[in-house]
Order: structure tokens, then C-alpha cells, then sequence
């Protein structure tokens, strides 16, 4: 018989463990509520180090004592995760939004998922977006091509996972204007075009098979 809150039937083999609220009452027993896998160098390295490997490793380094909630001067919440900073998110995901340095030219096929990322960051933490839509409107048409979905930036081949993106993002600042940049038939049409007998889609005309 399947245990049953309230019910005094309780297994033997039922597993106990200690809720949030355990942790608040008793904060002596703190402790980061952070899986190992994510606190911890893997289990397998690669004996050969790279430039690359080397730079990773630096970055690890920096990252897991915040993952461990072992730097005193950040403030952490009762589970042992640092308290998210709202105001320096927000100012990093509208600096994004503007005109960026020449180094970032790297991203330019990457441009729809840099709107979408800031944009839905801005949403999550409660930002009003709406003022971005005239903008994003202009850049979405510059992508989006004739024969249906949109590229990574203007003149590039429609790629599925940039037209996702562009869509999410439109969907995000929302309105009627957002919505109609979007060339359904021509999208619906392309999407066909990718769409193989074994049920998955190339991400883009002649392009791989993804399993996403």
C-alpha cells in the first residue's frame, strides 16, 4: 500500500530527510544545499593540459567558493546559495541590449540568442520590456528571410535554433506588431522543408539533424 501523507502506515524502507524548515530552526546545521557534481572537480581529467584547459581551470577555481558558499563578504540565503544581486543583473543585461564593443563581432550569428537571453532575464526579475519591442521588431525583420525563418543576423541562412530564438524573444516583449514580424507561411513552409520521415528536423536546409 502506497504511503499516504497524514497516514500513519509509514514504511520502514521510507526514506526521512530534512526540509527547508529544518534548516531555518536549526541554523546551526547549515550546511549548501549544492550537489557535489556542481562544488567538485570532475572524477576523469585529461593528463594533457592545454592553453584552454588551463584557463578553465582558473575559471573553476574562481567559481567554486562561490558554489560552496566559502566567501564571507557574499550574503547567502538559508540553503547556502548566494542571494541573487538584482540591481547588478539587470544593469548587466541592459548594457547587453545596447550597442556592443567590436570584440562581440564573435557573436554575430549569435545576435537572437543575446536578445532572447536578455530579455527574458529582464522579464524574470520583473523589468517592463515593452519599451524594447520597436527595436527588436527592426532587428527581427533584418533576420528573417523569404523563404521562411530567421538567421543568425542580416544575410545569414535561416537556422532552426535562431528562429526559436527570435520567436521566444518577440514573444517576450509581446503586442500584435511583435507578432505579425513573423512570416507564418513562409515559417511553416521551411519548417516542412526540414522536418525528415524519421520525424526530426535539420536545423537548417541541408544542415544537420538535431536531437533537440
Amino acid at each position: 500500500m502506497p504511503f499516504r501523507p497524514g497516514s500513519t502506515n509509514k514504511p520502514e524502507d521510507t526514506l526521512d530527510f530534512e526540509g527547508p524548515h529544518d534548516y531555518q530552526s536549526n541554523p546551526d546545521r547549515l550546511e549548501p544545499m549544492i550537489p557535489d557534481l556542481f562544488t567538485s572537480w570532475p572524477p576523469i581529467r585529461e593528463a594533457f593540459a592545454t592553453a584552454t584547459s588551463n584557463v578553465q581551470d582558473i575559471t573553476v577555481n574562481e567559481c567554486l567558493p562561490f558554489l560552496a558558499a566559502q566567501v564571507d563578504n557574499v550574503p547567502y540565503n538559508q540553503y547556502g546559495v548566494p542571494r541573487l544581486d538584482r540591481e547588478r543583473h539587470i544593469k548587466f543585461l541592459r548594457r547587453n541590449l545596447a550597442p556592443l564593443p567590436a570584440r562581440f563581432v564573435m557573436l554575430d550569428a549569435s545576435r537572437p540568442w543575446v536578445l532572447y537571453w536578455c530579455l527574458n532575464g529582464l522579464s524574470l526579475l520583473g523589468e517592463d520590456v515593452s519599451g524594447y519591442r520597436d527595436s527588436l521588431i527592426e532587428t527581427a525583420r533584418s533576420m528573417q528571410n523569404p523563404t521562411g525563418g530567421f538567421g543568425g543576423g542580416f544575410g545569414h541562412a535561416s537556422h532552426l535554433a535562431c528562429t526559436y530564438a527570435v520567436v521566444l524573444a518577440l514573444a517576450v516583449v509581446g503586442g500584435d506588431a511583435a507578432y505579425e514580424v513573423i512570416d507564418r507561411r513562409a515559417l511553416w513552409k521551411w519548417l516542412c522543408a526540414l522536418k525528415q520521415p524519421d520525424g526530426g528536423f535539420r536545423m537548417a536546409v541541408g544542415g544537420e539533424v538535431d536531437i533537440r
